[in-house]
Protein backbone atom coordinates (compact mmCIF):
# COMPACT_ATOMS: atom_id res chain seq x y z
CA UNK A 1 0.00 0.00 0.00
CA UNK A 2 1.55 3.43 -0.94
CA UNK A 3 0.98 6.73 0.68
CA UNK A 4 0.04 9.58 -1.93
CA UNK A 5 2.42 12.01 -1.32
CA UNK A 6 6.05 10.27 -0.88
CA UNK A 7 8.60 12.03 2.00
CA UNK A 8 6.12 13.33 3.83
CA UNK A 9 7.53 15.78 6.46
CA UNK A 10 5.19 16.46 9.59
CA UNK A 11 6.73 19.90 10.59
CA UNK A 12 5.92 20.29 14.82
CA UNK A 13 6.48 23.22 16.02
CA UNK A 14 9.78 25.79 14.99
CA UNK A 15 12.65 23.73 14.60
CA UNK A 16 15.90 24.93 14.41
CA UNK A 17 18.19 24.17 11.81
CA UNK A 18 20.26 20.99 11.75
CA UNK A 19 23.88 20.74 13.68
CA UNK A 20 26.69 20.89 10.99
CA UNK A 21 27.61 17.25 9.40
CA UNK A 22 31.20 18.03 11.34
CA UNK A 23 29.48 17.44 14.71
CA UNK A 24 27.65 14.39 13.07
CA UNK A 25 29.43 11.35 15.42
CA UNK A 26 30.83 8.33 14.62
CA UNK A 27 29.32 4.78 15.19
CA UNK A 28 31.14 2.03 15.57
CA UNK A 29 28.82 -1.12 12.85
CA UNK A 30 29.43 -5.50 14.08
CA UNK A 31 29.00 -7.31 10.96
CA UNK A 32 26.94 -9.79 12.78
CA UNK A 33 26.21 -11.79 9.83
CA UNK A 34 27.61 -11.23 6.04
CA UNK A 35 26.06 -8.40 4.95
CA UNK A 36 24.33 -7.56 8.06
CA UNK A 37 25.75 -5.23 10.06
CA UNK A 38 24.09 -3.19 13.61
CA UNK A 39 25.02 -1.00 16.26
CA UNK A 40 23.87 -1.96 19.70
CA UNK A 41 22.59 1.25 21.64
CA UNK A 42 23.30 1.97 24.79
CA UNK A 43 20.62 0.96 27.34
CA UNK A 44 19.41 4.21 28.44
CA UNK A 45 16.09 6.57 28.92
CA UNK A 46 15.83 8.27 25.81
CA UNK A 47 13.97 11.16 27.39
CA UNK A 48 16.69 11.83 30.44
CA UNK A 49 19.82 11.20 27.86
CA UNK A 50 21.36 13.61 26.59
CA UNK A 51 22.90 11.61 23.51
CA UNK A 52 21.55 8.92 21.38
CA UNK A 53 21.16 5.82 19.98
CA UNK A 54 19.82 4.01 22.91
CA UNK A 55 18.33 1.59 20.05
CA UNK A 56 19.72 -0.99 18.03
CA UNK A 57 20.26 -0.11 14.55
CA UNK A 58 20.55 -2.20 11.32
CA UNK A 59 21.28 -2.18 7.82
CA UNK A 60 21.33 -5.22 5.37
CA UNK A 61 23.35 -5.23 2.19
CA UNK A 62 22.34 -6.73 -1.20
CA UNK A 63 24.20 -7.12 -4.37
CA UNK A 64 22.12 -4.35 -5.47
CA UNK A 65 20.78 -2.04 -2.33
CA UNK A 66 20.63 -1.96 1.10
CA UNK A 67 17.66 -1.75 3.85
CA UNK A 68 18.04 0.21 6.87
CA UNK A 69 16.28 -1.56 9.92
CA UNK A 70 15.83 1.45 12.39
CA UNK A 71 17.30 4.58 12.03
CA UNK A 72 17.78 6.11 16.43
CA UNK A 73 15.53 9.38 17.76
CA UNK A 74 17.23 12.08 15.70
CA UNK A 75 18.63 13.30 12.89
CA UNK A 76 22.05 13.53 14.32
CA UNK A 77 21.75 9.64 14.89
CA UNK A 78 20.74 9.47 11.07
CA UNK A 79 23.15 11.09 9.48
CA UNK A 80 25.76 9.34 11.90
CA UNK A 81 23.72 6.05 10.60
CA UNK A 82 24.08 7.22 7.19
CA UNK A 83 27.81 8.05 7.00
CA UNK A 84 28.47 4.05 8.74
CA UNK A 85 26.57 2.67 5.47
CA UNK A 86 28.75 4.96 3.28
CA UNK A 87 32.18 3.72 4.94
CA UNK A 88 31.15 -0.03 4.04
CA UNK A 89 29.04 0.47 0.31
CA UNK A 90 27.68 2.88 -2.10
CA UNK A 91 24.99 0.91 -3.18
CA UNK A 92 21.67 2.60 -3.02
CA UNK A 93 19.19 2.58 -0.30
CA UNK A 94 16.18 1.72 -1.14
CA UNK A 95 14.25 0.62 2.23
CA UNK A 96 14.39 2.56 5.67
CA UNK A 97 12.58 0.41 7.91
CA UNK A 98 10.63 1.10 11.28
CA UNK A 99 9.75 -1.38 13.36
CA UNK A 100 6.92 0.46 15.37
CA UNK A 101 6.40 3.87 16.49
CA UNK A 102 8.34 4.36 19.36
CA UNK A 103 10.78 7.56 18.75
CA UNK A 104 14.16 6.11 19.85
CA UNK A 105 13.54 3.63 16.20
CA UNK A 106 12.78 5.88 13.65
CA UNK A 107 13.38 10.06 14.33
CA UNK A 108 16.28 9.09 12.40
CA UNK A 109 14.70 9.13 9.11
CA UNK A 110 14.83 12.51 8.27
CA UNK A 111 18.75 12.04 7.42
CA UNK A 112 18.07 9.38 4.93
CA UNK A 113 15.30 11.47 2.94
CA UNK A 114 17.44 12.25 -0.26
CA UNK A 115 18.60 8.42 -0.70
CA UNK A 116 14.83 8.27 -2.13
CA UNK A 117 13.94 5.41 -0.36
CA UNK A 118 10.69 3.93 0.57
CA UNK A 119 9.80 4.33 4.06
CA UNK A 120 8.33 1.12 5.41
CA UNK A 121 6.31 0.92 8.45
CA UNK A 122 2.92 -1.19 10.02
CA UNK A 123 -0.34 -0.68 8.29
CA UNK A 124 -1.44 0.40 11.83
CA UNK A 125 1.77 2.70 12.13
CA UNK A 126 0.63 5.82 10.41
CA UNK A 127 -2.31 6.75 13.03
CA UNK A 128 -0.35 6.02 16.23
CA UNK A 129 2.39 8.16 14.72
CA UNK A 130 0.11 10.84 13.99
CA UNK A 131 -1.58 10.76 17.41
CA UNK A 132 1.80 10.03 19.27
CA UNK A 133 4.66 12.14 17.48
CA UNK A 134 4.09 15.37 18.84
CA UNK A 135 4.24 14.40 22.24
CA UNK A 136 7.26 12.87 21.61
CA UNK A 137 8.68 15.79 19.69
CA UNK A 138 7.78 17.72 22.78
CA UNK A 139 9.79 15.59 25.28
CA UNK A 140 12.83 15.35 23.29
CA UNK A 141 13.93 18.71 23.98
CA UNK A 142 17.69 18.22 24.51
CA UNK A 143 20.10 19.84 22.12
CA UNK A 144 21.11 16.47 20.29
CA UNK A 145 17.32 16.61 19.43
CA UNK A 146 17.34 19.99 18.08
CA UNK A 147 16.72 20.16 13.73
CA UNK A 148 15.34 16.72 13.90
CA UNK A 149 11.83 16.08 12.08
CA UNK A 150 9.52 13.29 11.63
CA UNK A 151 9.01 11.48 8.45
CA UNK A 152 5.92 9.80 7.37
CA UNK A 153 6.41 6.40 5.73
CA UNK A 154 5.39 6.31 2.42
CA UNK A 155 4.73 2.34 1.80
CA UNK A 156 2.56 -0.04 5.05
CA UNK A 157 2.82 -4.23 5.01
CA UNK A 158 -0.28 -5.19 5.84
CA UNK A 159 0.54 -8.67 6.73
CA UNK A 160 3.61 -9.63 5.23
CA UNK A 161 5.33 -8.79 2.00
CA UNK A 162 9.18 -9.60 0.51
CA UNK A 163 11.75 -7.25 -1.01
CA UNK A 164 14.85 -7.94 -2.58
CA UNK A 165 18.05 -6.02 -2.00
CA UNK A 166 19.49 -8.38 -5.13
CA UNK A 167 19.76 -12.39 -3.69
CA UNK A 168 18.86 -10.83 -0.49
CA UNK A 169 15.26 -11.83 0.15
CA UNK A 170 14.04 -9.99 3.17
CA UNK A 171 10.74 -11.17 4.92
CA UNK A 172 8.74 -8.00 6.64
CA UNK A 173 6.03 -9.11 8.60
CA UNK A 174 3.52 -7.35 10.07
CA UNK A 175 1.87 -8.66 13.84
CA UNK A 176 -1.05 -8.40 15.70
CA UNK A 177 -0.68 -6.27 18.79
CA UNK A 178 2.05 -7.09 21.08
CA UNK A 179 4.46 -4.76 22.20
CA UNK A 180 2.52 -2.10 19.99
CA UNK A 181 -0.50 -2.33 17.62
CA UNK A 182 2.07 -1.91 15.08
CA UNK A 183 5.01 -4.24 15.33
CA UNK A 184 6.83 -4.89 12.47
CA UNK A 185 9.85 -7.75 12.30
CA UNK A 186 12.56 -7.90 9.52
CA UNK A 187 13.88 -11.59 8.58
CA UNK A 188 16.84 -11.86 6.37
CA UNK A 189 16.23 -15.57 4.70
CA UNK A 190 20.31 -15.46 3.46
CA UNK A 191 21.60 -15.48 6.60
CA UNK A 192 18.91 -16.65 9.07
CA UNK A 193 19.28 -13.13 10.73
CA UNK A 194 15.97 -11.85 12.45
CA UNK A 195 15.47 -8.32 13.39
CA UNK A 196 12.31 -8.21 16.06
CA UNK A 197 12.47 -4.31 16.97
CA UNK A 198 11.40 -4.28 20.40
CA UNK A 199 9.44 -7.51 20.03
CA UNK A 200 12.54 -8.68 22.03
CA UNK A 201 14.45 -6.81 24.80
CA UNK A 202 17.94 -8.31 26.23
CA UNK A 203 19.02 -6.72 29.61
CA UNK A 204 16.84 -3.57 29.15
CA UNK A 205 13.22 -4.07 31.04
CA UNK A 206 10.93 -4.71 28.15
CA UNK A 207 8.10 -1.86 27.87
CA UNK A 208 4.40 -2.89 27.57
CA UNK A 209 2.51 -0.55 25.05
CA UNK A 210 0.57 -3.02 23.13
CA UNK A 211 -1.21 -6.86 24.50
CA UNK A 212 0.71 -8.54 27.38
CA UNK A 213 -1.03 -11.64 25.89
CA UNK A 214 -0.41 -10.54 22.39
CA UNK A 215 3.06 -10.56 22.73
CA UNK A 216 3.20 -13.76 24.12
CA UNK A 217 1.49 -15.41 21.12
CA UNK A 218 3.45 -13.26 18.80
CA UNK A 219 6.74 -14.05 20.59
CA UNK A 220 5.91 -18.53 20.27
CA UNK A 221 5.40 -17.45 16.52
CA UNK A 222 9.09 -15.95 16.41
CA UNK A 223 10.32 -18.90 18.48
CA UNK A 224 9.03 -21.45 15.36
CA UNK A 225 11.21 -19.38 13.17
CA UNK A 226 14.15 -20.39 11.46
CA UNK A 227 16.53 -18.29 12.78
CA UNK A 228 20.61 -18.32 13.70
CA UNK A 229 20.43 -15.08 15.28
CA UNK A 230 18.55 -12.54 16.46
CA UNK A 231 18.97 -8.54 16.95
CA UNK A 232 16.75 -7.29 19.30
CA UNK A 233 15.58 -3.71 19.45
CA UNK A 234 17.61 -2.92 22.92
CA UNK A 235 20.92 -5.08 24.17
CA UNK A 236 23.08 -7.75 22.63
CA UNK A 237 22.60 -9.75 19.49
CA UNK A 238 21.37 -13.28 20.61
CA UNK A 239 21.74 -17.09 18.86
CA UNK A 240 20.94 -20.03 19.99
CA UNK A 241 17.22 -21.09 20.89
CA UNK A 242 16.82 -19.29 23.39
CA UNK A 243 16.68 -15.69 22.75
CA UNK A 244 13.11 -15.24 23.87
CA UNK A 245 13.42 -17.23 27.19
CA UNK A 246 14.35 -14.77 29.81
CA UNK A 247 12.06 -12.11 28.75
CA UNK A 248 9.18 -14.88 28.56
CA UNK A 249 9.97 -15.99 31.69
CA UNK A 250 8.83 -11.94 32.50
CA UNK A 251 6.12 -11.64 30.66
CA UNK A 252 4.51 -14.56 31.63
CA UNK A 253 5.37 -13.93 35.36
CA UNK A 254 3.99 -10.42 34.89
CA UNK A 255 0.72 -12.15 33.38
CA UNK A 256 0.48 -13.97 36.42
CA UNK A 257 1.11 -11.99 39.22
CA UNK A 258 -1.00 -9.62 37.84
CA UNK A 259 -4.05 -11.84 37.52
CA UNK A 260 -3.38 -12.77 41.29
CA UNK A 261 -3.27 -9.31 42.20
CA UNK A 262 -6.80 -8.65 40.24
CA UNK A 263 -8.07 -11.99 42.02
CA UNK A 264 -7.12 -10.43 45.95
CA UNK A 265 -9.13 -7.07 44.57
CA UNK A 266 -5.59 -5.35 45.09
CA UNK A 267 -6.16 -2.20 43.18
CA UNK A 268 -3.93 -1.23 40.16
CA UNK A 269 -1.72 1.57 42.16
CA UNK A 270 -0.50 -0.68 44.63
CA UNK A 271 -0.35 -3.55 42.18
CA UNK A 272 2.04 -1.07 40.11
CA UNK A 273 4.35 -1.04 43.14
CA UNK A 274 4.38 -4.85 44.79
CA UNK A 275 3.97 -7.09 41.96
CA UNK A 276 6.67 -9.12 40.36
CA UNK A 277 9.62 -6.73 42.26
CA UNK A 278 11.27 -10.10 42.89
CA UNK A 279 13.03 -9.52 38.93
CA UNK A 280 14.33 -6.21 39.62
CA UNK A 281 18.09 -6.99 39.87
CA UNK A 282 17.81 -8.70 36.59
CA UNK A 283 16.68 -5.88 34.52
CA UNK A 284 18.38 -2.42 34.12
CA UNK A 285 15.95 0.41 33.70
CA UNK A 286 13.16 -1.67 36.29
CA UNK A 287 11.95 1.29 38.40
CA UNK A 288 11.23 3.46 35.14
CA UNK A 289 9.52 0.62 32.73
CA UNK A 290 8.37 -1.73 35.24
CA UNK A 291 5.49 0.22 37.12
CA UNK A 292 4.28 0.81 33.89
CA UNK A 293 3.95 -2.30 32.55
CA UNK A 294 1.94 -3.79 35.96
CA UNK A 295 -0.88 -0.78 34.98
CA UNK A 296 -0.58 -1.75 31.09
CA UNK A 297 -1.30 -5.50 32.25
CA UNK A 298 -3.77 -4.76 35.01
CA UNK A 299 -6.04 -2.81 32.64
CA UNK A 300 -5.94 -5.35 30.28
CA UNK A 301 -6.21 -8.39 32.08
CA UNK A 302 -9.20 -7.32 34.14
CA UNK A 303 -11.21 -7.48 31.83
CA UNK A 304 -10.68 -11.24 31.07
Amino acid sequence: MMLPIRHTLMLLGTLISFTTSAETPNLTFSEVAPGVYCHQGEIADLFTTQTDPVANMTFIVGNDAVAVIDTGASQRTGEALLKGIRRITKLPITHVITTHVHPDHHFGNQAFIEEDPQFVAHTRYPGDFAAKVGYYMERLNSPWFTGTKPVAPTQLVETETVIDLGDRPLVLTAHDRAHTRHDLTVFDEKTGTLITGDLLFIDHTPTLDGSLIGWLNVTKQLEAMPYKRVIPGHGAVQTGPDAFKKQTRYLSSLAQEVRAAIQKNIDINTASETVLTSQSSEWKLFELFHPRNVIQAYKELEWE
